[in-house]
């Protein structure tokens, strides 16, 4: 048996022209998958269950999907479709930044979709969408089409990596042995010690963040400066 096309599901047309009208849609399973995700996670999702929810029988699902992995394709094509990509005349890196915030909105929205973000990105029509967005944020900045995608490609990562640390604290929180402040106390002493000058010295000025939200932009911006995009948003006016 060839190996599966992970590009196949968008490249066939949803209904055939022969056999009987669908009684379905992608769309709906779509829907149905991530609302099942939503609640019990992505291991939960199973076409069985996605046919059951929907009233129908699981093979007549496989109309529709050929395999889970298709139904995961569609569940993270479907959830692209939640961003705002209205038209704006901000400088490039406020528009990334939007989308950066978007992002992580919708991450922690459907907990299980960040770490997937790292390993199949989706090219379904709202990613490309979504892409194209972002390349028209880029249209006038000094860079290359190729170093335009991986600037988009790695804001996504870094959104995705960002999202996957704060759910993992929030699992962890409920541990009373760990003292949440006792990493900061750590390196507080640690500076302090004179062993690590070149540390100390990088720390020096440095305030102490509002919270999650004033990380992750401050996060964001520096990338964007490092990335070569000029006046990184202030996050102090972002927040």
């Amino acid at each position: 048996m060839p190996p599966e096309d992970p590009l196949d599901v968008w490249r066939r047309p949803e209904r055939s022209n022969v056999g009987p009208k669908p009684e379905h849609s992608r769309a709906v399973i779509a829907a149905a998958a991530i609302e099942i995700a939503d609640k019990d996670g992505l291991g939960a999702v199973s076409i069985r269950r996605v046919a059951a929810s929907i009233g129908a029988g699981a093979a007549s699902l496989y109309r529709y999907v050929r395999s889970r992995d298709e139904l995961v394709d569609l569940m993270i094509d479907a959830v692209s479709g939640e961003y705002d990509l209205k038209q704006s005349s901000e400088p490039a890196p406020m528009q990334l930044l939007g989308l950066a915030l978007q992002g992580r909105t919708i991450m922690h929205r459907h907990r299980w979709l960040a770490p997937l973000l790292l390993t199949r990105p989706s090219m379904g029509p709202s990613a490309l969408r979504y892409l194209e967005h972002a390349l028209a944020a880029l249209e006038s900045a000094q860079m290359s089409g190729p170093s335009k995608l991986r600037t988009v490609a790695m804001m996504t990562a870094i959104t995705s990596a960002f999202v996957q640390n704060e759910l993992a604290s929030e699992t962890s929180s409920g541990d009373t042995a760990r003292d949440p402040n006792g990493s900061t106390r750590y390196l507080a002493e640690a500076v302090q010690s004179g062993r690590y000058p070149l540390l100390a010295a990088a720390l020096t000025g440095q305030h102490e963040p509002d919270g999650p939200d004033d990380v992750f932009t401050t996060i964001i911006a520096t990338y964007l400066e490092g990335a070569g995009l000029p006046g990184p948003p202030d996050p102090a006016e972002c927040r």
